[in-house]
């Protein structure tokens, strides 16, 4: 892994911060501890000397190896808040890293139970996740498009999606990431993979980035697990070091369609391409509360679930606040209040390829109202982040 001299983002007034809020109970105290955090980090991440690691990132290395197993078989995490240097070498080094339980396992525990009930409900009390001979009655929208496909669970909007995406230590995993403090959430879904045949199969490497429209770095991908995932259950797998081989993608798009700018590129589109970056493939298992993120330039896949219990995640990440874009904000707003998934790459909102089921309208009686903290309304673009310069 690769080593760094850089000044770390978190200090010690950060990181104090930081621990009063998972020590509090007071509401008025969160809000204010949180305002004094955003300032905080706001300033940290104006030094010349914290940025200077960010400006380096795009500099290739020469990189070749797997990123860590532990001895249990799965991936190493780091905590954002104790081990930030740790955590950025990872990410430097291999284009992804796992974020050590950003998110309680009680928590997780409690999304996944809101997941089955949201499914159970939808399905007029038909489905059970836990019963696999009921996964015949998935629920559907008025069009037959089932609610779980592609290993995606198509909700967007939910309390339960809320209180992940405004967490404490969510939010320091991206901001360590993007080396900014104003950042906006992704509104994404739920990962629901079960052991049904078709649903359980794997994705193919691929990158969710086109060089010939964008060739830089442009954005994160995230998965949280809300349950243990281990090699069996369908885990995120990606090739260390791949980006690198990212511009070869170019070849693979010319080679399908001289004209296609869409973002998703499959490596297998061009053999030799996909050749020599599977042999490279690691699938990455990460426990319950782990947050693995990556570069969306990196080769990335999910391997298929081989278990009898589903694979069970929240697609995750953050971005650039666009705030200075009143039709970005709306966008945002407009899916914020219907419960729509939508694809509008810039203003951070991520949704399935159609056909999608369109849950939303289903939703309207099942959605949890969102209880956004101060930090919850800034990441969702509700209010504006405060002006320190």
């Amino acid at each position: 892994m690769q080593t760094s001299q850089y000044t770390l983002l978190l200090d010690e007034e950060s990181q104090e911060l930081i621990r009063r809020t998972q020590n509090t109970t007071s509401d008025e105290e969160m809000e204010a501890l949180l305002r004094a955090l955003v300032v905080k980090l706001q300033e940290r991440c104006q030094l010349p000397e914290v940025q200077n690691r960010y400006e380096k990132l795009d500099q290739p290395n020469d990189f070749v190896g797997t990123y860590p197993i532990g001895a249990d078989g799965y991936a190493i995490s780091y905590d954002p808040v104790e081990e930030e240097e740790a955590f950025w070498n990872a990410w430097a080094t291999y284009g992804y890293v796992v974020g050590k339980e950003v998110v309680s396992r009680e928590q997780c525990a409690k999304t996944v139970t809101r997941i089955k009930s949201l499914l159970h409900s939808l399905s007029g009390n038909q489905f059970d996740l836990d019963r696999p001979e009921t996964y015949g009655d998935v629920p559907v929208d008025q069009n037959g498009v089932p609610a779980i496909s592609r290993g995606f669970f198509e909700v967007y909007h939910d309390d339960s999606l809320a209180r992940i995406r405004q967490a404490v230590r969510v939010y320091l995993h991206h901001v360590l990431l993007w080396g900014r403090a104003e950042l906006w959430t992704t509104f994404d879904r739920y990962g629901v993979k079960t052991a049904d045949k078709k649903e359980s199969k794997g994705l193919p490497i691929h990158v969710d980035q086109n060089p010939l429209v964008h060739s830089g770095f442009t954005t994160t991908q995230g998965v949280l697990a809300l349950i243990d995932c281990p090699l069996k259950q369908g885990t995120f797998v990606a090739v260390p070091g791949s980006l690198n081989s990212f511009s070869d993608y170019a070849s693979a798009v010319e080679k399908r369609d001289t004209n296609y700018r869409g973002e998703y590129v499959e490596a297998g589109w061009d053999p030799d391409l996909h050749n020599r970056l599977a042999a490279n493939a690691q699938p990455i298992p990460i426990r319950a509360g782990d947050l693995v993120t990556w570069d969306s330039r990196t080769t990335h896949a999910n391997s298929s679930n081989l278990l009898s219990t589903p694979r069970l995640v929240v697609y995750l990440s953050a971005g650039h606040a666009r705030e200075d874009s009143v039709e970005l904000k709306g966008e945002r707003l407009a899916a914020f209040q219907s419960g729509e998934g939508k694809n509008v790459r810039d203003a951070m909102m991520h949704a399935s390829m159609p056909p999608r089921c369109a849950l939303y309208g289903m939703m309207e009686e099942l959605r949890q109202p969102e209880d956004l903290t101060y930090l919850g309304r800034l990441l969702y673009g509700h209010e504006s982040y405060p002006t320190t310069r």
